[in-house]
């Protein structure tokens, strides 16, 4: 795992997939660990270092890596979300969040849940336009996002991964999740 739990906090990637892969990413740290080993994952990695790599694109400022952090009260508490945009493009006052994705094909993209993680990042970074770029093996394609989403939204997702539901978020999840063998949700 890339990053240390904090109580109370949840990231955007949680907010984005199965409730229940945050729960057995703590219990079985193991198969955890041996997914960050995956050739899709580190073929992802690679990807993004290839692109982060850039300093300048057409006058846009890039910033890699770039941490935020946001507090909401869900009425009996307070808890942070945080995220990590791939990229940040800026120029002036104009800010563009870009998420990075591979994907075996390109049939079927923009993929519902990088949509909803890239309008996520929207919302925690306080801009107003995103762009979906995708790497796959027949081409390299975008799509521009501008709606972020409202903090209600926000809320509403964090409150399905307190109380652990929808597990599986979405219905293809559980064929490329490593927790799949222990799950008694699966599908």
């Amino acid at each position: 795992m890339s990053h240390q739990r904090e109580k109370d906090t949840f990231y955007v990637t949680d907010l984005v997939r199965c409730p229940l892969k945050l729960v057995y990413e703590e219990k079985f740290k193991e198969l955890a660990l041996a997914e960050v080993y995956n050739p899709s994952t580190l073929m992802g990695e690679l990807i993004h270092m290839g692109l982060e790599t850039f300093n300048e694109i057409e006058g846009y400022k890039v910033s890699s890596e770039v941490e935020g952090v946001k507090e909401i009260n869900l009425g009996d508490k307070t808890v942070k979300i945080k995220g990590r945009a791939d990229i940040i493009l800026q120029k002036g006052d104009e800010k563009i969040i870009v998420e990075i994705k591979s994907a075996r094909g390109d049939k079927g993209l923009p993929h519902k849940h990088h949509l909803l993680q890239l309008q996520a990042y929207l919302w925690l970074f306080d801009a107003k336009k995103g762009i979906l770029f995708y790497v796959t093996p027949e081409r390299f394609t975008e799509f521009t996002v501008d709606k972020p989403l409202d903090e209600a939204t926000i809320v509403k997702l964090v409150q399905e991964n307190i109380s652990l539901s929808p597990s599986p978020r979405f219905s293809w999840e559980c064929q490329y999740c490593v927790f799949a063998i222990v799950c008694p949700n699966k599908k």
